[in-house]
């Protein structure tokens, strides 16, 4: 009997262990994920008055990390400038890298860069590459994206700064904001002639949005309102609201 009752005992000494082994296995160093949303339109960096689609608009991206801080993925979006057939079938596609790193607990940042791709687009010059520096506290962060070479959206050295804030609000709702600017060279470019730039620095845009889940489905809706700033040659653009529908997974 004591010999059972020890071997009952060590059997069950030994399956707690094997529990316990279970709970403390190390999270994977790979993280892989992903996103899909449609909007109502697609307003790059708050320009409302000649928006990337004006129509409703498909969007998705996967996202790959490492525990060192590196990361890379993907983003693409519909198009439909409406200016010609070729452009209503076009595609944007972002491909980007870099590294994640912590300076203290609450403080980060972010070094990397982005390739633009645009798929059969009517108009030539549009791809490019731009570097990304970023700094984050808890909810806030702040980015500073530098154009390395001319394209038809901007010359070298064309800087997009975006401040947002994210906060929580109850009944699972989230007010998320954002604040564009932009530093833009005013030298003549390949694709935008001097006289095309009269502005080097002002205010692109000011947006505020909510966000809430639904239900248990893992799916986001969202409605945003955009607060036009101005681009490089000082035109207002107009205010306007985007609506949307995400899922992550």
């Amino acid at each position: 009997m004591k010999l059972t009752l020890k071997a009952l005992s060590l059997a069950i000494l030994g399956t707690a262990s094997t529990f316990t082994f279970a709970e403390e296995a190390p999270a994977s160093e790979h993280t892989l994920s992903g996103n899909i949303g449609v909007f109502s339109s697609y307003n790059l960096r708050g320009i409302t008055n000649a928006p990337e689609n004006k129509n409703a608009t498909l969007q998705g991206g996967l996202d790959y990390s490492h525990a060192s801080g590196l990361y890379a993925g993907y983003w693409g979006s519909t198009l439909s400038y409406g200016e010609t057939p070729e452009d209503d079938n076009a595609f944007e596609n972002d491909f980007y890298a870099g590294y994640k790193g912590s300076i203290t607990e609450d403080l980060g940042y972010t070094l990397g860069f982005t390739y633009y791709y645009y798929y059969d687009l009517g108009t030539k010059g549009a791809n490019g590459f731009e570097t990304m520096l970023g700094l984050n506290y808890k909810d806030f962060g702040i980015t500073a994206q530098t154009l390395l070479e001319d394209t038809t959206w901007g010359n070298t050295g064309d800087t997009y700064f975006l401040g947002s804030y994210s906060y929580g609000l109850p009944r699972d709702f989230s007010l998320n904001t954002k604040l564009g600017l932009y530093y833009y060279d005013d030298s003549a470019g390949d694709y935008i002639p001097e006289e095309g730039t009269t502005e080097t620095f002002g205010f692109r845009h000011f947006t505020v949005g909510l966000s809430h889940p639904l239900a248990d489905t893992g799916a986001t809706m969202s409605v945003d309102y955009i607060l036009g700033g101005y681009d490089r040659l000082d035109t207002k653009q107009k205010n306007k609201v985007v609506l949307g529908l995400s899922y992550a997974f």
